[in-house]
């Protein structure tokens, strides 16, 4: 397995709420990065949420990412999956088996997301790479 870090910029964060009801917001998500590090490039991703009045949420997303990786350059697809309360949470941001295209084809692996207090965002992601 190889690692690669960085930072990504949120360029893009257009949000749509399909239903408010008993407490809970649901919400469609569209946005677009700019990856900088072991990846760069850019992404566009749609994320389906459930935010809680109580400040609990979860979300689900694919996110289809154009870049170079360990200077091979294609396209990938993330799929994220992740759910928070005050007692904790989980994340789980993974590469779509065989949706590797270019030179990165054969892609494999996981990106963990990070968000300082200043509201930067930055990832590792662990891969392999035929």
């Amino acid at each position: 397995m190889t690692t690669a870090t960085g930072r990504f910029d949120l360029t893009r964060w257009d949000e749509e709420t399909w239903s408010d009801e008993s407490g809970v917001r649901l919400v469609a998500v569209t946005n677009a990065k700019t990856f900088e590090g072991g990846i760069a490039g850019t992404s566009t991703a749609r994320i389906l949420q459930a935010l809680a009045k109580e400040g609990s949420a979860a979300y689900v997303g694919i996110e289809l990412v154009t870049a170079t990786v360990d200077g091979r350059t294609g396209t990938f697809v993330l799929q994220h999956s992740a759910v928070a309360s005050a007692s904790g949470g989980s994340m789980t941001v993974a590469v779509v088996p065989d949706s590797g295209t270019g030179e990165l084809t054969g892609l494999a692996g996981d990106l963990a997301i990070a968000k300082s207090d200043e509201g930067e965002h930055t990832y590792t992601f662990t891969y392999e790479l035929d």
